[in-house]
Formats: structure tokens, C-alpha cells, sequence
């Protein structure tokens, strides 16, 4: 039996090749990662590095509050990242659109409780973003202040990538105007 989310509606958008997944991840920051709880699916935004060699996502996230209540090992998970181009615009309005990649990951929650595991995962996670910062700059994380954190590793079971760029049919092209919130 085909199950909904094996299903792409934009066969002309959908990216197969494992190149496109890897681009995407290696190369985003943040993504957006759903559970489901009784009464609403939680959705978090995070930070997340790729492991490319292992094939999958890890991200962390305190162990204390509603997520930490729901995010368990073994649980299904989905996460999304989007990146989003230029805009267009083109003879009729309902045409009108807006680049954009995307990858949807389907996985399972494993929490790791292993120390050294978890201090690695962290190494990984940090070195993705402030492996640039010197060493002398700052105190490296100890295990006791990696106590309050959760680190997840979710193994890639599949995958669903998207692309849109601008179309032939484009009369004009732009990035939007927005100012960051921060």
C-alpha cells in the first residue's frame, strides 16, 4: 500500500539524486523538526549539522520542557529544510511564484546517551559552525554543561527533495525586500 508521504505531487520538482539531498544539508543552518504528541504535532525550529558518512541529521535541544517530553528515542520524526530564491512575476498574477530547494527527511528519534557519543555529536555540531573561532578564544563545553542537552541523531529512512527555479515563462526576477528580524 503507497503511503501519502511517499508521494510527490511535483513529479517536475522532485529531486531523486543523493547529490541534491547532500548540497542542501551540507549547506543549510536550520531546520524544522515535527513529532507527533496526543493533542498537536510539535514543531521546533533548531540548528542542525549533517553527517554526511553516518547519513544522518543531529541536532540538540534542552531535555526539560514539552520537547523533551516528546522528542524520545524511537519515535518518528520528519524534518524540513527550505531554502527560498528569487521571486518572479509573469503574465498572469496566479503564475506568479518564487524559487525555492527543499528536503523532507522520515526518521526515528535516537537520543544519545552515551557520553563520549554525546560529547562527539556536540564536537561535530560545533565545529560545523564555529570551527573557525580559535581554540584560545573560549573554554571548551565540558560534559557537565552538556548535561542539560539532549542530542538526537535521526538516521535518514527517506528522503523527498524539491526544487523550483525561475521558470522560461519569468517577465521579471527578484529577491524580496525583507529586513532581518534580528
Amino acid at each position: 500500500m503507497e503511503r501519502q508521504f511517499d508521494k510527490v505531487r511535483r513529479t517536475d520538482r522532485e529531486e531523486t539524486d543523493s547529490t541534491f539531498l547532500h548540497k542542501i544539508l551540507e549547506n543549510s543552518v536550520s531546520c524544522t523538526v515535527a513529532v507527533a504528541t496526543e493533542e498537536y504535532p510539535l514543531i521546533q525550529a533548531t540548528f542542525f549539522a549533517f553527517d554526511k558518512t553516518n547519513n544522518e541529521v543531529v541536532f540538540h535541544f534542552s531535555k526539560y520542557g514539552f520537547s523533551g517530553q516528546q522528542i524520545v528515542s524511537d519515535k518518528n520524526i520528519t524534518i524540513s529544510v527550505y531554502k527560498y530564491g528569487k521571486l518572479y512575476t509573469a503574465e498572469k498574477a496566479v503564475d506568479f511564484g518564487g524559487e525555492y530547494q527543499s528536503v523532507i527527511i522520515y526518521g526515528k528519534i535516537r537520543i544519545v546517551d552515551n557520553e563520549a557519543e554525546k560529547m562527539q555529536a556536540m564536537q561535530f555540531f560545533f565545529d560545523k559552525f564555529f570551527g573557525h573561532i580559535p581554540e584560545s578564544d573560549y573554554k571548551q563545553f565540558t560534559v557537565t554543561e552538556a548535561n542539560p542537552i539532549h542530542v538526537v541523531k535521526v538516521k535518514i529512512d527517506k528522503w523527498i527533495g524539491k526544487q523550483h527555479l525561475l521558470p522560461p515563462t519569468a517577465i521579471q526576477s527578484f529577491y524580496p525586500e525583507l529586513s532581518p528580524v534580528i
